[in-house]
C-alpha cells in the first residue's frame, strides 16, 4: 500500500467517525427534546371562569379526557377558588371567557381582584395553561385570558405552553388545545364522542312576533323532539348553522356532482363559502370529508321542560352585507317547516334560578324576553307569585312581545308589577334603566326584602346603562354583594 492511498484510508475512517459521532449526537439530542410527560399531582387544579357554561363545559370534559388516562385534577368555579388552593397547585389549567368587550365574566371579577392584588402571592413552583374563548368580531378578543396570562406571569407562574384562543368555538382551535395536553402528558385522549350530545329536534312553527316594526323581524321559532330531554329555565340551545338548499344545489352544479343521501345531509352542515383545495385522486365523498363545519349559533330557551314536547326561541333576523346572518338566517327562513334542526342543550348555570319565596326582578330587552318568560314559567311552576318584569322594545304597537301570556300572568296575580319602556312612543327615549331611576323607592324595597335581579337583552346600551344605574343606587359595594349571593345574574350579549 503507497503512502497516498493510506492518507486517503485514515481521512476515510476520520470521516466515517466524525459521521457516527454526529449521528449519535443527533439522535441524544432528539431523544433530550422529547417533551417528558407533566406528572399530576393531587393539589393540581382546572379552575374555569364561565358566564354562559361554554368554558365549564371544556373544562369538565379536558377533566374527564385526563382522568380516562388516569390523571386526575380537581375542578374548581373561579369564584370559589382560594389563594390557599392557587398556591397548593403545582400546575393549573385556565379555561376563561371574555364577556362583552373584553370583562371578565361576573364569576371571576372579585376573585381575580382578591387574589392577584396580593403582592407576596409567589407562583414560581407553579406551571400553567390557558384556554380562552373569546369571539373576534368583538374588539378585545379574548381580552380576560389576556389579563390573566399577565397576571400569572408577574407572580412567577410559568406557562407550560402558549395560551391557545378559541375563535367562536372554532374545532380548529380547540383541536390545538388537546393535541398541546396530549404532547404534555405524553397520552392519547380517547374520543369524547360529543357528537351524542347532539340531538335531532324538528322546526314545527315560526312566527313574526313584530310584523310592522321599525326594527330587525324577531321570531318565535317552536322546536319539537320525540327523544327524553330536560333543561332548566335559563339554558342554552346551541344550534348547527345549515345551508340553503339553494346554495347546496349551486355547489353541486359547480362541481358537476350529482348530491343526494348521505351525501346532501353532510353539505347540510359543511361550509361551502371556503373549501380546501382538492387533492388529485381525492374522490368528492373524501374532499367534503375535510370541509370545516358551518358555525354554532346558541339562543337563550324561551320556554321550560315541563310545557312538554317543545322547545321556543326568540330570534332576530340579522341582516350583513351577505345576507341574512348564519344562524337567524337558518332558524327564520332558510330552514323549511318540518325540517331536522341539529342542536343541544347548554346548561347556563350562572343563569339559573334557585326555589325562594323572595321577591323577583327580571330586566332586559329586546330577545332577551326569551330568558325572562323562562324564568317567569318556572317561578309559576313552583308558585312564586312575587315578580316584577321591566322590559324594553321601540313600540307598543308593534314590539310588545309576548303580550298575551304576559297579560294572562298579570290577570293570575302571578306577575303584579310589570313596566314597559318603549323607547320611539314618545319624543323623548326611555329606556328600561330609566324606570329603574323612577321606581328606584319600590327597588331598594325589594332588595331589601331579599329580591335578586336577572337581567337578559343587549350588553351595549341596555344591560351597561343598567348596571351604571344599579351602582348608583345601591353603590358598589352592595351591587357586589348581591353579585356574590347569587341575587345579581346577567345573561347579556
Amino acid at each position: 500500500m503507497t503512502y497516498s492511498v493510506a492518507i486517503v484510508l485514515i481521512a476515510f475512517a476520520i470521516l466515517l467517525l466524525l459521521y457516527a459521532i454526529w449521528i449519535a449526537c443527533l439522535i441524544l439530542t432528539n431523544h433530550q427534546q422529547k417533551p417528558r410527560p407533566v406528572l399530576i399531582q393531587n393539589d393540581d387544579l382546572i379552575v374555569f371562569a364561565s358566564q354562559s357554561g361554554q368554558a365549564e363545559y371544556y373544562a369538565r370534559q379536558t377533566a374527564q379526557q385526563l382522568e380516562r388516562v388516569g390523571q386526575t385534577m380537581s375542578v374548581v368555579d373561579i369564584q370559589y377558588l382560594t389563594v390557599e388552593q392557587l398556591r397548593a397547585a403545582h400546575k393549573v389549567l385556565w379555561f376563561v371567557s371574555t364577556y362583552g368587550e373584553g370583562d371578565a365574566p361576573d364569576t371571576a371579577r372579585l376573585t381575580i381582584k382578591n387574589i392577584f392584588s396580593d403582592s407576596s402571592l409567589n407562583l414560581s413552583h407553579q406551571s400553567y395553561a390557558i384556554l380562552a374563548l373569546g369571539d373576534k368580531r368583538y374588539t378585545h378578543f379574548c381580552r380576560f385570558g389576556q389579563v390573566l396570562d399577565q397576571h400569572l406571569q408577574q407572580h412567577q407562574a410559568k406557562a407550560l405552553f402558549k395560551m391557545v384562543c378559541v375563535d367562536h368555538l372554532k374545532q380548529a382551535d380547540l383541536n390545538c388545545w388537546t393535541q398541546r395536553l396530549e404532547q404534555l402528558t405524553q397520552q392519547q385522549f380517547t374520543s369524547d364522542q360529543p357528537e351524542q350530545n347532539w340531538h335531532t329536534f324538528i322546526l314545527k312553527n315560526r312566527v313574526c312576533l313584530n310584523t310592522g316594526s321599525q326594527g330587525k323581524p324577531i321570531y318565535q321559532i317552536q322546536l319539537s323532539y320525540a327523544e327524553s330531554t330536560t333543561w332548566s329555565s335559563g339554558d342554552i340551545l346551541e344550534v348547527q348553522c345549515g345551508n340553503r338548499l339553494e346554495d347546496i344545489q349551486a355547489f353541486s352544479q359547480a362541481q358537476q356532482q350529482i348530491v343526494d343521501g348521505d351525501l346532501l345531509v353532510t353539505l347540510q352542515f359543511k361550509n361551502l363559502r371556503r373549501v380546501p383545495d382538492r387533492g388529485l385522486n381525492e374522490s368528492f365523498e373524501e374532499w367534503i370529508q375535510r370541509f370545516d363545519d358551518l358555525a354554532i349559533r346558541e339562543y337563550s330557551i324561551a320556554s321550560i321542560s315541563e310545557q312538554g314536547g317543545r322547545i321556543e326561541l326568540v330570534v332576530r333576523q340579522e341582516i350583513t352585507a351577505a345576507g341574512l346572518g348564519l344562524g337567524s338566517g337558518w332558524l327564520t327562513e332558510y330552514a323549511v317547516l318540518g325540517q331536522n334542526i341539529v342542536a343541544r342543550i347548554r346548561s347556563h348555570a350562572t343563569f339559573h334560578l334557585k326555589p325562594t319565596q323572595k321577591p323577583f326582578i327580571l330586566i332586559g330587552n329586546g330577545t332577551g324576553i326569551a330568558g325572562l318568560v323562562a324564568h317567569l314559567a318556572q317561578r309559576q311552576q313552583w308558585n312564586e307569585p312575587q315578580n316584577w318584569l321591566i322590559f324594553g322594545e321601540r313600540q307598543q304597537q308593534f314590539d310588545h312581545l309576548y303580550k298575551d301570556q304576559i297579560q294572562l300572568w298579570q290577570a293570575q296575580g302571578f306577575l303584579p308589577e310589570v313596566d314597559y319602556a318603549f323607547s320611539r312612543d314618545q319624543a323623548e327615549k326611555i329606556y328600561v334603566q330609566h324606570i329603574l331611576q323612577q321606581k328606584s323607592e319600590q327597588l331598594l324595597s325589594w332588595i331589601e326584602a331579599g329580591a335578586a335581579i336577572y337581567v337578559c337583552g343587549s350588553l351595549k346600551g341596555m344591560a351597561q346603562e343598567v348596571e351604571q344605574t344599579l351602582l348608583s343606587l345601591l353603590g358598589a359595594e352592595q351591587l357586589e354583594q348581591l353579585r356574590v349571593e347569587g341575587r345579581y345574574r346577567r345573561d347579556v350579549y
